[in-house]
């Protein structure tokens, strides 16, 4: 038990895919030795990070008569953890923040064994991870297991590619590359090393003193976590403290010689007697005469390329499905060769990219009826302005079946998206305005068309209704068919959807576009939030957290401390800081939160302890409230 408190929250949603995997584990493929010269033999062996990419890799070296070993992993074979001596009950938990040696430990045993097997053979390691940090991570680790076998300067060699297609793969085989980015792999090792000290440390510290007050299995923090809980918190805040206020305003309905219809009103009115005044003024009326007509044309740019932030936070608009569920569908199409790889920050086309490939998967799609003849297609894709060095947008490989899955949701996405992005043309919208006068009030109707459809042709998800008022001109004279003085009511901010959310969290420095999805569910899992339909709601316990941490010291809950660290794990990426050095800054700062907190621990656990309680009696009492809390 200790030990899984221990790791960080990312590792345990790993360690529940790697057993949700555990059926379709790679049996490996002994293919046999590649032709260098003429005369001249040498035996490779590729790991993978996915099983589905070995098959892949398989089936393109077979193919092409080349023969190695093709294996895969499921993910980080091996664990960041601490030194003997620092569990749960052996030290105190301000002590972890002294840590700067970690120990590996295998998370995977069945990978690990396997590795350790086929390590015994001869053969040069092929190391065909994932195009990320994260993969470079995986990479680093399963050559650790390789050199533990060969020795330190046993050779190998990284091979990069962006999707599983064949020809992006036979590409990476020709290009293979002599070493590991060891700049990207202190990036994901400081992000690991940084999240077990910090999610330890401030863990330890809250379970143990709740626990003294009430029985508890865990109550967790960390530094991505926390701020996202936050931002459910002071969402619920504000609608909890906001106060309706009423307004007024007259809304009347018009009808023009040619029997048109529409309805037209006044600006809303917070002072009734001025409302009532403006009312008596129009009541009885029988017509109106237009003061003002205007039209004006709007062009709606077509969409960028297509990043893994905009993936998802469009996706769950869609769906409404979570952005953890959406990203892993994603991640399979990937694996399985029909887009490419979705995490990836870029959202430009370079120059050289070859749009052959996904331009003829859309044409032997069922998309291809929309779109029309694309053989002689201009390719005009909109750039937007980032790139991440690594990868470029998500685009489509090959055409996915229509067959009503969210597998074919999220393909049917990407590949409308990119079709929208690089061949067709903007769109265009008419919008008109009329303002007109009934007795003394001057009331106000808005319309809007879509004059030129461009891409919603063929990415209709967010397209605009048409909302048509009549052409009208100065002085005509209109019908008035109803008339009325309407109240309404201020409205609250609305809560939180995931897609919200995740834009307060990428705008905010929160994780990266590839870790954010999984935030919104670990707090949900901790027993901190509930999801209603698609909106956030905090749990009594998630309240309590985040009041009792932010009464200490508000970088606790809020985003700047951690923006400041994702900083530092840039630094790294770029090789303008050391590892060593942002490690060390950073534990600095939230020592000394810890501190903070551990001075003010006995009024914190106390209103935790109070939660859990008073969650308790709501359940009892059959209350409306819905809560995975401990």
């Amino acid at each position: 038990m200790d030990d899984i408190m221990d790791v960080p929250c990312i590792y345990c949603l790993n360690f529940n895919a790697h057993k949700r995997n555990k059926a379709r584990f790679h049996a490996f493929m002994l293919i046999g030795r590649m032709r260098v010269h003429e005369g001249e033999t040498q035996q490779y062996i590729v790991v993978a990070e996915k099983p589905s990419v070995a098959r892949s890799i398989a089936r393109l070296l077979k193919s092409k008569g080349i023969d190695a070993y093709v294996t895969s992993v499921r993910g980080h074979v091996l664990n960041t953890d601490f030194p003997e001596g620092y569990g749960w009950n052996s030290i105190d938990p301000s002590k972890l923040f002294s840590v700067r040696e970690f120990r590996s430990i295998v998370s995977d045993e069945r990978s690990y064994k396997e590795l350790e097997k086929v390590f015994k053979k001869d053969g040069t390691l092929i190391i065909a991870t994932d195009n990320d940090s994260e993969g470079e991570l995986i990479g680093y680790e399963i050559l650790s297991i390789y050199r533990a076998s060969k020795g330190d300067q046993a050779p190998y060699k990284r091979m990069r590619f962006n999707s599983t297609n064949p020809g992006e793969l036979w590409r990476a085989w020709n290009n293979l590359e002599d070493s590991l980015n060891m700049n990207w792999v202190m990036k994901a090792m400081l992000r690991q090393h940084f999240d077990l000290v910090t999610g330890a440390a401030f863990t330890r510290l809250l379970t143990k003193e709740t626990r003294k007050r009430k029985n508890v299995r865990l109550i967790s923090w960390g530094s991505c976590q926390s701020p996202t809980l936050g931002f459910i918190v002071k969402r619920e805040k504000e609608i909890m403290s906001f106060k309706p206020e009423p307004f007024w305003y007259i809304r009347i309905r018009f009808r023009t010689e040619d029997g048109e219809e529409f309805e037209a009103k006044s600006e809303n009115m917070k002072d009734f007697e001025r409302a009532k005044a403006l009312w008596k003024s129009v009541e009885g009326q029988k017509t109106g005469r237009v003061l003002s007509y205007d039209e004006e044309r709007e062009t709606i740019r077509r969409p960028l390329p297509l990043d893994t932030d905009t993936l998802l936070k469009d996706l769950t608009r869609i769906t409404g499905i979570s952005a953890a569920t959406l990203l892993s569908v994603a991640e399979e199409l990937y694996a399985d060769g029909y887009c490419s790889y979705p995490r990836t920050e870029t959202n430009r086309f370079r120059y050289d990219f070859d749009f052959r490939e996904p331009i003829e998967a859309l044409m032997n799609s069922d998309l291809s009826k929309l779109l029309g003849d694309l053989s002689k297609a201009r390719i005009e894709p909109l750039n937007g302005r980032k790139d991440d060095g690594a990868h470029p947008p998500i685009y489509p490989i090959k055409p996915y079946p229509k067959d009503g899955s969210l597998r074919r949701d999220v393909w049917e996405y990407i590949a409308r998206r990119f079709a929208a992005n690089v061949l067709l043309c903007d769109a265009e919208l008419s919008e008109s305005v009329a303002e007109i006068i009934v007795g003394d009030a001057v009331v106000r109707a808005t319309g809007s068309v879509i004059t030129q459809e461009g891409f919603f042709r063929i990415f209709d998800y967010f397209m605009p209704n048409d909302v048509p008022i009549p052409k009208l001109s100065p002085g005509d004279v209109l019908e008035v068919v109803k008339s009325e003085l309407k109240e309404g009511k201020t409205k609250p901010p609305p809560r939180l959807t995931e897609a919200a959310l995740l834009e307060l969290m990428e705008k905010n420095g929160i994780g990266t576009d590839a870790t954010r999805a999984e935030y919104p569910k670990i707090v949900v899992d901790r027993g901190y939030a509930v999801k209603r339909g698609r909106s956030f709601y905090p749990t009594e316990l998630g309240m309590r957290l985040v009041d009792a941490l932010s009464s200490v010291d508000e970088r606790l809950v809020t985003p700047d401390t951690r923006k400041f660290v994702e900083e530092f794990m840039e630094m790294v990426n770029k090789g303008a800081k050391t590892y060593d050095e942002c490690l060390e800054q950073a534990l600095k700062v939230y020592e000394e939160l810890y501190r903070a907190c551990e001075a003010n621990i006995k009024r914190i656990s106390e209103a935790l302890a109070g939660a859990l309680t008073l969650t308790k009696y709501k359940r009892a009492a059959n209350y409306d409230f819905q809560s995975n809390s401990t």
